[in-house]
């Protein structure tokens, strides 16, 4: 029971980071930008948010003193982070009019070499890593509950692996229902990344809608970063072993729909957490020879490609997503 409860706990860790780049993904594909950069924005997220923790927070220890305002700080500086360097992609796709494509996979090389130069140039040392403070988790202290009040198990499951970030991925995640498909501006968003010239018609300003999209996508990708961090290790590492184009995948095999998002990201973190586990899960098969951790490391990326391969057929993209608006054409 106590691994199965730890299974599951990782697989919401790992799910967090996930739902956060799909996400951010969906709000630029709505708005009719490809956002290719999700790989690339995350790792500026993260590596803000190493400077951030290990620069102004450990020095003055605000991270003893109020834990959880720090992760909540910490959370704001990667997502700004990656806010502003999103604006490039939208710059780049927007204004220039540039393939989006090339242009997201230009960021993505750019972010991990970005990072090892300023970690190198705060450092003065060849370490391409950042090691986080000791993030405190939420436990069952901070929810006024006595852990002896409950099974071991269950508090397992709910404390083990609990952070901030995990609490607000999920309101994030409403609000993103919430503003996609209850307002004006979710309505003016989806128009533009359907069919700009019509909403361009009554009078929807689509260039500065495209941005706002790929603002938010910034941002939410740049927390999504973070929250891959606090995942792995409590580090940042110059890379997010291709959690941006898993955020992809997730978002493509959800329909650029926010629950069902949420269904892809549990589905492939319930594997990366298999593969974390494979060790310690007593029932899983062994391959001899074979190291059974690295076997299982694969589970994510080998399901990406057999999930899309059913699913992107049935896939409905934004009828206008990487095509640049030309206010010319109707």
């Amino acid at each position: 029971m106590d691994v199965v409860a730890i299974l599951i706990s990782k697989t919401i860790l790992y799910a967090v980071p996930l739902l956060l780049g799909a996400l951010a993904g969906m709000f630029s594909e709505r708005s009719g930008v490809i956002n290719i950069a999700l790989e690339g924005i995350m790792i500026i997220g993260s590596l803000f948010a190493g400077i951030f923790l290990s620069g102004a927070i450990a020095t003055s220890g605000l991270a003893e003193n109020a834990p959880q305002l720090v992760v909540l700080i910490t959370m704001v500086v990667s997502g700004l982070a990656g806010l502003i360097f999103s604006l490039l992609l939208a710059f780049a796709s927007i204004k220039l009019k540039a393939n989006q494509v090339i242009s997201g996979t230009a960021l993505n090389i750019f972010a991990p070499a970005f990072s090892v130069l300023i970690i190198y140039a705060i450092t003065y040392t060849g370490n391409s890593k950042i090691a986080f403070p000791d993030l405190v988790n939420l436990n069952s202290a901070s929810f006024g509950i006595d852990p002896a009040s409950m099974a071991n198990w269950v508090n397992t499951l709910l404390f083990k692996n609990l952070y901030l970030t995990t609490i607000l991925s999920i309101f994030i995640l409403f609000a993103a229902f919430v503003v996609l498909y209850k307002t004006r501006f979710g309505l003016r968003l989806r128009a533009c990344g359907e069919h700009p010239q019509a909403a361009d018609s009554v009078g929807i300003n689509v260039i500065r809608m495209r941005y706002i999209g790929v603002a938010i996508s910034g941002f939410l990708a740049g927390i999504g970063g973070f929250a891959f961090a606090t995942a792995n290790g409590q580090v940042h590492q110059s890379d997010v072993l291709g959690y941006g184009f898993l955020a992809l995948a997730v978002m493509i095999f959800g329909n650029w729909k926010p629950f069902r998002i949420l269904f892809g990201a549990l589905f492939f973190s319930f594997f990366s957490s298999i593969a974390v586990l494979a060790t310690t899960i007593t029932f899983l098969p062994s391959f001899g020879l074979v190291k059974v951790e690295n076997l299982y490391m694969m589970l994510p990326y080998i399901l990406t490609l057999i999930v899309l391969a059913f699913t992107s057929k049935k896939s409905r993209a934004p009828k206008a997503e990487g095509i640049p608006y030309d206010p010319g054409k109707r």
